[in-house]
């Protein structure tokens, strides 16, 4: 038996869906925005989750019937039966928003796991997808005396990663996995130095004896579909917001952040070595105010897996930056090629010393010409790793040079 299905009743999800984007456009909601106007508090997110998801599944249900043949043309008529199909058809993608984003927040990095670190999947994509997948010193670690890299080396760090790339798999399988093996004492060249006495037995604990690394990314990114939500739970992402890094760095944790953020995937293509950080400097900022030093940290091969148009028709551009203001993600992908599996090659430079520029006191505001300083000598660091480097490392990078947007 069949009833006429209102009009109101099959654009709703529609308008669910483009009323939640024009919110989350205005909050910077699900963007990789640091200090963000107007941060949401935990039931906000929650709730917003929940109506984004009935929202999404309504819309799936929608086109389900409609390619069924469910609704007719003219009458547009519905079983009585729909919500109980509905349910059926879509209550696994119900359980699963339930049973993680809903009830387990992406505020912090308390779904870390040190097997998640060491899982085979990690290793099969390194071995069997991309080329050489290794984690290598800066050779300008081969500069410092003896007493300066012990310094370095029992810090915690801000860590500053580039390239973002579309899909930057080689800093998430160098930096927050074992597939690796982690930093230990050898730079790109080969050269051998000597790891401190109380190395550790965490990831990257052999260079940096007290390094717990876990990752600050954008919430369109790390809490809402699967298999991202699961991945980088059990690698430590979690929302970039200022209020999570501090949280994170106070119980003395490194901090990995993508300064360049969907902005800088744009760039990505083989040849180009992009750092989208001339506007971006939240990461600066949080640095100074909690008294740390960065860590330039620089993938190379990340810019080249999934190839972008250089200069993609405005339109395209439009519907990217819309899409892009709205989720935090350079969607939809413009490939200028097929994906590519290139050696992937994370190279780890020397720290970035801030010191005379941190607050008096941590949580303590910096006056805008500290960041500048600080951004200048970041910018300097990075395109120092980038030449000391790139003739050492796989994948034919000799002609590398930094550019800043």
């Amino acid at each position: 038996m069949t009833s006429a299905a209102p009009i109101a009743l099959l654009s709703f999800p529609f308008l669910l869906i483009a009323t939640l984007a024009v919110v989350a456009r205005h909050g910077a909601w699900l963007r990789g925005t640091t200090y963000r106007e107007h941060p949401w508090p935990e039931w906000l997110e929650r709730t917003f989750k929940l109506l984004m998801y009935i929202g999404l599944l309504g819309i799936a249900e929608v086109a389900w019937q409609v390619i069924s043949g469910f609704y007719s043309v003219g009458a547009l008529a519905v079983s009585d039966t729909c919500l109980v199909w509905f349910l059926f058809r879509h209550g696994l993608c119900l359980y699963w928003a339930a049973q993680g984003p809903l009830s387990h927040s992406t505020r912090d990095d308390s779904g870390w796991s040190d097997s998640g670190t060491r899982s085979y999947v990690w290793t099969f994509l390194a071995t069997y997808v991309f080329g050489e997948v290794k984690v290598y010193l800066s050779e300008e670690w081969r500069d410092l005396s003896d007493k300066q890299r012990d310094k370095w080396q029992h810090e915690h760090y801000i860590c500053g990663m580039h390239p973002h790339g579309l899909l930057p798999l080689g800093a998430i399988l160098n930096g927050l996995t074992w597939s690796a093996g982690g930093l230990v004492g050898r730079t790109a060249s080969g050269a051998e130095l000597p790891e401190p006495k109380d190395a550790g037995p965490g990831l990257h604990q052999r260079w940096f004896p007290h390094m717990k690394l876990r990752a600050a990314v954008a919430t369109g990114a790390c809490g809402l579909f699967p298999p991202f939500y699961e991945m980088f739970r059990v690698l430590g992402a979690f929302d970039c917001a200022e209020p999570h890094v501090r949280a994170r760095l106070r119980e003395g944790k490194d901090v990995a952040i993508f300064p360049g953020g969907a902005a800088e995937s744009a760039f990505a293509a083989p040849g180009r070595y992009v750092a989208a950080i001339s506007k971006h400097h939240g990461f600066i900022r949080l640095a100074l105010e909690e008294r740390r030093n960065l860590l330039p940290l620089w993938c190379f091969g990340d810019e080249a897996i999934v190839p972008q148009m250089v200069n993609p028709p405005l339109i395209l551009q439009r519907v990217q930056s819309f899409v892009k203001e709205v989720t935090g993600l350079l969607v939809p992908p413009l490939f200028s090629s097929l994906p590519q599996f290139p050696d992937l090659t994370l190279v780890a430079g020397v720290p970035v010393d801030l010191e005379d520029l941190w607050a008096a006191e941590p949580g303590d505001k910096v006056p805008p010409k500290a960041i500048e300083v600080a951004l200048e000598r970041y910018t300097q660091a990075q395109s120092n790793l980038i030449l000391r480097n790139k003739d050492y490392v796989p994948g034919n990078h000799g002609s590398a040079k930094l550019e800043v947007k």
